[in-house]
């Protein structure tokens, strides 16, 4: 089987929950994205749905790397994006795109 485009495994990202934010102090964090497993295979056209606040922007960002995951892992044609710093980052994003 040919090595897929997209590879993600327990994938979690924690947000600041900003409608529990104290009046002094940091917010506590919500996780938006709990432990996803998925992978996208090469030349396939993926869309993800869900309703409004699901997650689905919030994946997408974590994908192009825009949000920081806060745990698991992200591979991108074979290779391990998430602890890529920024300037590596930065040719990838020419391949890597959202629509909305």
């Amino acid at each position: 089987m040919a090595e897929p485009l997209f590879s993600v495994r327990g994938l979690k990202v924690a947000l600041p929950d900003m409608t529990r934010k104290p009046l002094v102090g940091r917010a506590p964090l919500a996780e938006i994205l709990k432990g996803l497993d998925f992978d996208l295979p090469k030349g396939s056209v993926t869309g993800i749905v869900g309703e409004s606040g699901s997650g689905k922007s919030t994946l997408g960002r974590a994908l192009v790397r825009l949000l920081e995951p806060s745990a698991g892992s992200i591979r991108f044609e074979g290779r391990d994006i998430t602890q890529l710093p920024e300037a590596a980052l930065r040719p990838l994003r020419r391949d890597l795109q959202m629509i909305f």
